[in-house]
């Protein structure tokens, strides 16, 4: 299959291009702070102490702060193609949040990006997706994603939607329906939308 691929607007390797990106996340989507209350709730509601929690493409850190934040029970694992962002990420913890914090260097448009990361208790990719440049690829991601799951893991994945009020390229972003069907594609069991607000959408995965 000959895919073509959306070109990034943004080199988010760049230092001073991921600070630019960084300063606007939060200005132009303050409501991602309700999906990541969410997010700790979740965690929370596991009652278990030592949960290993890792974030794929987990960019400046807004999450990571927030989950170290009001989770003292986690250890927190940062997956991201940026060393610039992972400093941005750094500059936001105190020095007891990054004892439990590790940051690895890891691109997940390379086929053997999973490998040596371990297992975790929780995993969650947010708004990072469509870095992958092409909804194609989603399904072949969501099965590489299996390797890093316990057997009780619980996998959230959140993105944009595709929808007449959300966002409008159909190459890079899925409807809702389409998360469905890459995601029972790749042969997780139990999917549920537990969140779809304001073009964001989020879903609780169990193998």
């Amino acid at each position: 299959m000959n895919i073509q691929e959306v070109a990034s607007p943004i080199d988010l390797k760049d230092p001073d291009k991921a600070l630019l990106w960084a300063n606007e996340a939060n200005l132009k989507r303050p409501w991602r702070y309700e999906f990541f209350d969410l997010y700790v709730n979740k965690i929370k509601s596991l009652n278990r102490e030592n949960i290993h929690v890792l974030e794929i493409g987990s960019g400046p850190g807004f999450l990571a702060q927030h989950l170290l934040q009001h989770c003292s029970e986690i250890q927190y694992t940062a997956v991201d193609f940026s060393q610039a962002m992972h400093e941005l990420s750094k500059s936001k913890l105190l020095p007891s949040e990054l004892e439990r914090t590790e940051y690895q260097i890891a691109d997940f448009k390379q086929t053997d990006w999973f490998t040596g990361l371990g297992q975790f208790d929780v995993v969650i990719i947010h708004q990072a997706l469509h870095e992958l440049r092409h909804k194609s690829y989603a399904t072949t991601f969501h099965k590489q994603v299996k390797a890093l799951l316990k057997d009780d893991t619980t996998y959230f994945v959140c993105d944009h939607v595709f929808a007449s009020d959300a966002m409008q390229n159909n190459q890079l972003y899925m409807s809702v329906a389409e998360h469905f069907q890459s995601l029972e594609e790749a042969e997780y069991t139990q999917v549920e939308l537990i969140k779809d607000y304001k073009g964001l959408c989020l879903f609780e995965c169990k193998l």
